[in-house]
C-alpha cells in the first residue's frame, strides 16, 4: 500500500521478455519449486487479492498467484505488501488483512498465520527465534513495530515509534524505522537497539514523511515522499548528520536503493528513476531514464534495475528491466499493482 492507497484510504477511511526479441508463455508445465529468482508482490486490486509473481531471467519463464497455485486457490488477501524469506520459509505481509501468512519458500505452500497486527507493512527477520514488523496502527497513525516470536507466531511485544514505520534497517545491534507519516504526518526515524527493544525516535534533518533508508559509509541516507496535503508537496533525500541542505527531489518519490561499491542511489519519482552519488551528494542527483514505476528492484551483481509499473492499478502491471547505464534489457509480465521486486540469487 504505497500513495495509490494512501490517498483512498484517507480519503474513504501472456509474457512480454524483449531481451533481443519476444517470448511467447513457457510456463504450461510450472514448477513446483521455485528457490531463485525474480519475485514480485503485486498489491492487487480493491476488493480483490494481492498475489505473488516469479520470474526466471535465464530462461523469461514467468509463473502467476504462486500462493494460489500451491494452496488450492486460497487467496491472500487484500493488499499484499511485502515479502521475505528466512530460514527456509517465505513471509508474505498482507496489509488489508492484519497478518503475515508463512509458507514454504520453495513450494510456497501454507505453513501458518502471524496475526496480532494492524496494517502491517515490512517484516524483518533478526534471528531464527524473532522478527520485528512495521504496522501502521488501525487508526493509521498509532505507529509501531510488533516483536514476533517465531516458534509460536505470535506477537509477544509492541515497540512505539512515529507515525506510519514503514521500511526498516539493520546495523549491527540496532534497527532503524522510517516513520512514513500513515496517513497523516511525520518527520521522524526511530532507532531500536535489539539489546533491551529500547526505542529513540529522531527528528530528521529535512522533509516529511521518509518511507526507506539507506546505508552507506556509515551514513544513514533517508528518502522522504513528502506530505500531500501541503500546498506544493516535495520530496527529499538527505542523511543523517549532513550541515547542509539535503536534495530536493519529486513528491512521491520512493524505494532508495544503493550500490555499495560504487556509492551510487537509485530510486523512483515522477515517472522517472534517479540516480545521485555519495561522493557528490550535493551535485550529482540527475534522471537516469524515464520510466512509471510504483517499485524498484535492483540486483547489485548484475547492476540491473527492475521497475515495477502499476498501468492502470485495475490490470496486470509490469516489470520493466534496465541496466544502471539507463539502457533497457527487457520487461515480463506480472500480477495487479506490482509495488515489490524482490531478487534472490
Amino acid at each position: 500500500m504505497k500513495v495509490r492507497q494512501f490517498f483512498l484510504y484517507f480519503l474513504a477511511v501472456n509474457l512480454l521478455f524483449t531481451a533481443c526479441g519476444e517470448k511467447e508463455d513457457c510456463c504450461v508445465n510450472p514448477p513446483n519449486s521455485f528457490k531463485t529468482g525474480i519475485y514480485v508482490v503485486n498489491e492487487g486490486p480493491f476488493g480483490g487479492t494481492g498475489t505473488i509473481s516469479w520470474y526466471n531471467p535465464e530462461t523469461g519463464e514467468v509463473q502467476d498467484s504462486l500462493y494460489e497455485k500451491a494452496n488450492n486457490g486460497a487467496e491472500l488477501g487484500q493488499f499484499v505488501q511485502s515479502l521475505t524469506f528466512h530460514d527456509g520459509k517465505g513471509y508474505i505481509v498482507v496489509n488489508g488483512a492484519n497478518r503475515v501468512v508463512v509458507v514454504d519458500a520453495e513450494t510456497f505452500v501454507y505453513l501458518d498465520t502471524i496475526g496480532g497486527l494492524a496494517l502491517p507493512r515490512y517484516f524483518l527477520p533478526i534471528d531464527n527465534q524473532t522478527a520485528l514488523v512495521s504496522q501502521w496502527g488501525f487508526d493509521g497513525l498509532t505507529g509501531s513495530v510488533a516483536k514476533v516470536n517465531l516458534t509460536t507466531q505470535q506477537v509477544v511485544k509492541t515497540i512505539p515509534t512515529g507515525k506510519g514505520p514503514d521500511k526498516m534497517l539493520r546495523n549491527g545491534n540496532q534497527v532503524w524505522v522510517a516513520n512514513s507519516g500513515g496517513y497523516g504526518v511525520d518527520a521522524s526515524i526511530t532507532e531500536i537497539s535489539l539489546s533491551n527493544d529500547q526505542a529513540q525516535t529522531q527528528a530528521i534533518p529535512s522533509g516529511k514523511n521518509p518511507s526507506t533508508l539507506a546505508l552507506y559509509s556509515q551514513k544513514l541516507y533517508y528518502l522522504c515522499k513528502g506530505y500531500f496535503l501541503d500546498n506544493n508537496p516535495v520530496g527529499w533525500l538527505d542523511f543523517i548528520g549532513n550541515t547542509t541542505p539535503g536534495l530536493e527531489v519529486p513528491a512521491y518519490s520512493d524505494d532508495l536503493v544503493v550500490d555499495s561499491d560504487d556509492g551510487n542511489f537509485y530510486f523512483i519519482g515522477g515517472g522517472q528513476v534517479y540516480r545521485s552519488n555519495a561522493a557528490n551528494f550535493q551535485n550529482s542527483l540527475s534522471v537516469l531514464f524515464a520510466q512509471p514505476a510504483y517499485g524498484l528492484g535492483f540486483d547489485a551483481d548484475l547492476n540491473l534495475l527492475y521497475c515495477a509499473d502499476a498501468k492502470d492499478f485495475s490490470s496486470p502491471g509490469e516489470v520493466v528491466i534496465y541496466r544502471t547505464d539507463g539502457t533497457r534489457v527487457g520487461s515480463f509480465r506480472a500480477g495487479i499493482a506490482p509495488g515489490e521486486v524482490l531478487i534472490v540469487p
